[in-house]
């Protein structure tokens, strides 16, 4: 059992984050760029831990690259990050600058069509450009059925649920009962969106590639995808340059992510994640321990 962090803790890092989020997003769009791209381009200079681990993960996954080509993209990660973390304060405050953002759409039709057949649809959404200004226009223009996992800062959570169900999103717990209940909405024609690539509990995921190495990957969207029949996409917020805005990508996922065979079908979802992130390798958040926990008898790259 870790060791529980006080109540009084808990509260006043809450209250600190919410004021820290709060003075951020209370910025103008062009200003909030400005900072973050500068605070992004001394942080990724910096020899911290996000950049160890960015460097870490980039060797594993594009060993094809220099290293000089990949301390470059290291570092353009980190700032995207930093960009990330600003604007998102920014929107959850308001979401409708957030939406109003959306400067172009590509590959749409099929998910349309797909929603205007009735049948249910799995968005797989990777950590990468602005998942938050994707989810505004998922909810927007579709509806959004997603669920909603608490940080265990409550002031934190509840800023960041106003601002995900200002569009009329529907969220679910992270608990056996919300996976029920998001699974009678898409047996219903739901559209619901999940984060692919977050490391699970012990108990939630299985070791398949990602970029070619063992990767602990959930099953959660695999066996909702398959439970539900839903039709499956990828998609992500591609942040433009300077202060153009957001492009919305939507593309086909691999047809292998409905196999029956588990392995087959998560191998498939990684492929699918790996062909999104090749897009725009820096917009992904190379700092996040993918590979944190390996297989038996292998050790954490990190």
């Amino acid at each position: 059992m870790g060791r529980k962090t006080h109540p009084r803790i808990q509260r006043a890092k809450g209250q600190i984050a919410i004021v820290a989020l709060r003075l951020i997003g209370a910025l103008p769009f062009v200003i909030n760029r400005a900072l973050a791209t500068i605070i992004g381009v001394i942080v990724a200079r910096l020899p911290t831990q996000a950049l160890k681990v960015s460097k870490t993960n980039l060797a594993l996954c594009y060993p094809a690259l220099s290293d000089a080509k990949r301390a470059q993209l290291a570092r353009e990660s980190l700032i995207e990050s930093i960009k990330n973390t600003f604007e998102i304060a920014l929107f959850w405050r308001r979401p409708a600058q957030g939406l109003q953002r959306v400067a172009a759409v590509d590959g749409d039709a099929p998910l349309r069509q797909a929603v205007a057949d009735g049948k249910p649809i799995m968005i797989l959404a990777p950590h990468l450009g602005c998942w938050e200004v994707l989810n505004f226009w998922l909810a927007t223009e579709f509806g959004l059925h997603a669920m909603f996992a608490p940080s265990g800062l409550p002031e934190v959570d509840n800023l960041v649920r106003s601002g995900r169900e200002h569009f009329g999103s529907t969220m679910y717990p992270t608990t056996a009962r919300g996976v029920a209940g998001l699974v009678r909405a898409m047996k219903k024609g739901a559209l619901t969106a999940i984060l692919p690539d977050q490391v699970p509990d012990r108990r939630s995921g299985r070791h398949v590639p990602f970029y070619g190495h063992p990767a602990y990957t959930g099953t959660l969207a695999c066996k909702l995808i398959r439970q539900t029949g839903a039709v499956t996409f990828m998609a992500w917020a591609r942040r433009l340059p300077g202060t153009q805005g957001y492009e919305i990508r939507i593309r086909p996922a691999d047809t292998a992510i409905a196999d029956d065979d588990l392995d087959n079908a998560l191998a498939g979802m990684n492929h699918s994640i790996e062909q999104l992130i090749d897009e725009s390798p820096n917009q992904y958040l190379w700092s996040y321990k993918r590979f944190r926990r390996p297989p038996p008898g292998s050790d954490t790259p990190y």
